[in-house]
């Protein structure tokens, strides 16, 4: 099996009389060579559940959670034959991550005098659906979207948080895993869950969302260095950033050819990977040309784009045909759009991109003119993976 520098999954299966077989999974890690044994203790499995020298399932509750595949020929049994399947590294992740590793911090809280009107323009400002109620910095209660909305129908939105809380609140550890964590909200059918340190200090939130966040940067990370791991062994690459020639990219873009949209910066990221370039900047300038190419797809009548990697930085040009920006101080609002219904459906004009395109940048200029077009330019420094504070634009 190809090393692919990610966890290794052992199943080691024991076989108990006249009580089916008995397996433990250990998880190690091959990088600092941490072990985990999961469950614990083991799954009991009957004796028609599946187990061959290659080919092992596991079952809690009546439903699989793990599975794992050696190469080599396999005799299965109560399964598919020549269907085997595999342990995901996603399965692999939700056992290693913690509670800690996806949490939203720090959380954003309201007090038990505060009004329910308050506490609706917190949701409304920071996004959310869910606020924690301290006193004297404890946790005592969870004012919820429902509740607001429930305030709202019998007009008591005025109301202090303490009438319309919930009280009998259920909180997660930041050390508890993150499969333990799914299991609380299947269990519960909560939105989120506060979260405790080991003092019983309140340190964040979780949702679901939280989780899939954290799940899906993990799995791009172990990609990136699976990547950037065999960049390193191509033969004929060029991995001195001050060696590297330029390359220039440029691609005419029409308007509402939203099944283009994202082929510059992958075609950049490539680059930008083969040449060693740090993951996190790799990734801030695919955003720069993703959100630049779609704002003109979504907003322009058409226009053109250009990316042009240099050794010392990636510069990315976007320029439309019209019909321009009439307020770029408020366009640079987070969720501020004038997309329409289709964009809208297809998943985009969320208000994000210029934001986005701003925070990603090193430099960053706009220029509009209603009726002539509008010129965006962005530069994302090679040489650092931290982003310097950017300004506020005027």
């Amino acid at each position: 099996m190809a090393e692919v520098g990610i966890s290794l999954i052992v199943m080691i299966a024991t076989s108990q009389k006249n009580t089916g077989i008995r397996l433990a999974v250990v998880l190690s890690d091959a990088a600092d060579g941490r072990r985990s044994q999961i469950p614990e203790p083991g799954p009991e499995l009957t004796a028609s559940a599946v187990v061959a020298h290659n080919a092992v399932a596991i079952k809690l509750a009546n439903r699989t959670i793990a599975l794992t595949m050696s190469e080599g020929p396999s005799t299965e049994t109560g399964m598919t034959a020549g269907k085997p399947f595999k342990v995901s590294v996603a399965q692999v992740l939700i056992y290693e991550l913690r509670v800690r590793d996806a949490m939203t911090r720090p959380p954003v809280t309201a007090g038990p005098d505060d009004s329910l009107r308050t506490i609706q323009n917190l949701m409304k400002s920071h996004r959310i659906s869910g606020v924690p109620i301290l006193q004297n910095g404890a946790p005592v209660g969870l004012v919820s979207i429902e509740d607001i909305i429930n305030a709202l129908d019998q007009g008591h939105v005025n109301d202090p948080a303490e009438r319309w809380m919930t009280r009998d609140i259920v909180a997660l550890r930041d050390h508890f895993s993150l499969v333990r964590a799914v299991a609380e909200f299947d269990r519960h059918g909560f939105g989120r869950f506060p979260v405790l340190n080991s003092a019983g200090e309140l340190v964040g939130v979780i949702t679901r969302g939280d989780i899939t966040s954290c799940l899906m940067q993990q799995l791009e990370k172990r990609a990136e260095e699976v990547a950037a791991r065999e960049a390193a062994q191509t033969p004929g690459q060029t991995h001195d950033l001050e060696l590297a020639e330029p390359v220039v990219l440029r691609a005419e873009v029409k308007a509402g050819d939203y099944d283009s949209a994202g082929k510059v910066s992958q075609r950049m990221r490539q680059i930008l990977r083969m040449r060693g370039v740090d993951p996190d900047i790799q990734r801030r300038a695919a955003i720069v040309a993703y959100e630049a190419e779609t704002n003109i797809i979504i907003h322009s009548i058409g226009g053109d784009l250009s990316v042009a990697v240099t050794p010392g930085k990636v510069v990315i040009e976007a320029t439309d045909r019209g019909p321009g920006i009439e307020n770029i101080e408020l366009a640079m609002q987070e969720g501020w759009s004038t997309a329409g219904p289709l964009a809208r459906e297809l998943g985009f004009g969320a208000g994000m991109g210029l934001p986005n395109i701003r925070k990603c940048s090193d430099k960053f200029e706009i220029h509009s003119e209603m009726g002539a077009g509008t010129r965006l330019y962005s530069e994302v420094l090679l040489h650092k993976a931290a982003r310097p504070p950017q300004e506020e634009h005027p």
